[in-house]
């Protein structure tokens, strides 16, 4: 169980392959090489030792309630731009533009129930062309609103964009970046043609975005 744990990809985020094999190995009961001992020590101690105190402060459990309280946000804004999350009680918030609701999205919440969002509330909400290329290249997110902006023209035709999707795509960056968090390997081997040649990983398949728009258009 404990060797499992070690192999999940977030705590590989923590902690280097070399590190995570001399905990594997002390915890067989196996002999540690003198450099081994020494990454033991120096390195991977005070990382569990840091991780412990972190768990017994409830850091994590804090800055869990503050993203509920974005994700309210979040919500509620999907729903305002044509989106319901069919949620159990209605949730109110402060409205905020569609472009920087993609943003947010994008930049703090990436998880895969809102990604399937954004290309339908594009379709279903015109947008600010000047401000979602000026929020693209600020915050990096070019090859991100690249894609999901292509997603939605496979959605449905939008002429006005064609030119925002073509800049986009002549200028999208070269590193290879997730759509949504996951494992490199896996994903590197499954993400679909298309989001890879935004350089993006991610499984999102065109099937599965265009069945869910046919939820909400």
């Amino acid at each position: 169980m404990k060797v499992q744990l070690l192999k999940n990809y977030l705590v590989r985020r923590v902690f280097g392959k070399v590190e995570i094999d001399t905990i594997i190995k002390k915890l067989e009961g196996k002999k540690l090489k003198q450099t081994e001992k020494n990454y033991l020590y120096r390195s991977i101690r005070p990382k569990l030792i840091a991780a412990s105190l972190i768990e017994e402060s409830g850091i994590l459990k804090e800055i869990s309630k503050k993203k509920k309280n974005e994700n309210s946000i979040i919500e509620y804004n999907l729903s305002l731009y044509g989106y319901p999350m069919f949620l159990l009680k209605e949730k109110k918030g402060k409205k905020i533009s569609i472009e920087e609701l993609i943003a947010k999205i994008l930049l703090k919440h990436s998880n895969a129930r809102y990604i399937e969002a954004i290309p339908v509330i594009i379709v279903k909400n015109k947008i600010d062309k000047l401000k979602i290329l000026e929020i693209a290249f600020k915050h990096g997110l070019k090859n991100k609103i690249g894609y999901l902006i292509e997603t939605a023209i496979l959605i449905r035709p939008l002429p006005y964009l064609k030119e925002v999707l073509s800049y986009l795509k002549k200028n999208k960056d070269e590193e290879v970046s997730f759509l949504v968090e996951g494992e490199y390997e896996f994903l590197s081997k499954t993400s679909p043609s298309r989001i890879k040649n935004w350089n993006l990983l991610g499984r999102f398949f065109d099937e599965d975005f265009i069945s869910n728009a046919r939820l909400y258009l």
